[in-house]
């Protein structure tokens, strides 16, 4: 990814920080009586959300190495 995929990557999921930032907030906070598949749901939704921008992104991309 060079550096103008990155800022359009960041650009694009600029919304999805505060969300990511309350899911890792959740994950630590409820560590002690939440089963992990819960605790972890918020943080694999946004995992999800980032590949399918990732994907997106390196798909609309062309490069010179790239046919």
């Amino acid at each position: 990814m060079n550096s103008q995929q990155q800022k359009e990557f960041l650009e694009a999921t600029a919304w999805l920080r505060p969300f990511t930032k309350w899911a890792a907030s959740f994950s630590f906070k409820t560590s002690r009586f939440l089963p992990s598949v819960i605790r972890n749901l918020p943080l694999k939704i946004v995992k999800k959300i980032l590949m399918g921008y990732q994907r997106k992104l390196s798909s609309g991309s062309s490069c010179g190495t790239c046919s």
